[in-house]
């Protein structure tokens, strides 16, 4: 009898491992990239922000740079540790750059556009598996960046950041200009998010599956900590936009 009873979950950990091992075809994950605040829709700039005691932001003119977006699956239950445990290449992983898991072409974002218009990032074809997070890595720019703008109009290339706007004193004041350009490098490492803003896990777990999710930068939190005037602000600013990024699964 437990002969039996083993040979016969022997045979089950065989065929779910071997389920496991293979890219289903027609499996793939649009990914794009957009600015957006919840509740408005602006057409461009400039843009009013809420900045560090009660003062008011203005962006004239800004740039982001995002380098790479590297999704993760889920943490493994138990059953699937015990196959792994099994059938250590029978379990799909995410490889390293340049895998299907990974988009490695930089796209700048230019707040010029309107909120919630998307650029194609581009495509996964991920093994199959349900993914939980994505990690968003902003960097600087290359000269091969899609969306990089000319010379003459901002010197985008080597940077991260640009941005450029005002600060208006809580109260009234004159109002004093700055400008922000930083070419360091962050990470935010999120996990998707549906419409209600609670976690919605992608499941890219049979063949023919084909979702799409979206990178959101949300500028109108990028100066709630941040002085645009104080030392180190430009750096402290790509950890903020690192840190509010939000990955929408659609």
């Amino acid at each position: 009898m437990a002969r039996t009873f083993g040979a016969r979950w022997g045979w089950v950990l065989l065929v779910a491992a071997s389920g496991c091992n293979s890219e289903d075809p027609g499996v793939s994950l649009d990914m794009g990239l957009a600015h957006q605040q919840p509740g408005t829709s602006l057409g461009g700039l400039p843009r009013a922000l809420a900045g560090p005691n009660d003062s008011v932001v203005t962006l004239t003119r800004a740039w982001v740079n995002v380098g790479a977006v590297e999704i993760f699956a889920c943490p493994p239950t138990a059953f699937r540790r015990t196959l792994r445990f099994l059938s250590p290449i029978g379990v799909a992983e995410a490889h390293t750059p340049g895998s299907p898991t990974k988009i490695g072409v930089p796209h700048v974002d230019d707040l010029a556009r309107p909120d919630g218009e998307m650029i194609d990032l581009g495509t996964l074809k991920p093994p199959a598996d349900t993914y939980c997070q994505a990690k968003v890595s902003l960097d600087a720019a290359d000269d091969d960046a899609v969306g990089l703008p000319a010379p003459s109009v901002v010197p985008m290339s080597g940077n991260t950041i640009w941005i450029e706007g005002s600060v208006t004193p809580a109260g009234g004041g004159p109002a004093l200009d700055f400008t922000l350009s930083s070419a360091v490098e962050f990470d935010g490492q999120v996990p998707f998010v549906g419409a209600s803003g609670s976690a919605s896990p992608i499941a890219l777990t049979s063949a023919e599956t084909a979702r799409s999710a979206r990178v959101v930068l949300r500028y109108d939190r990028w100066f709630a900590t941040v002085d645009p005037l104080a030392a180190g602000a430009a750096d402290a600013l790509v950890s903020a936009i690192a840190q509010t990024l939000e990955v929408h699964a659609e």
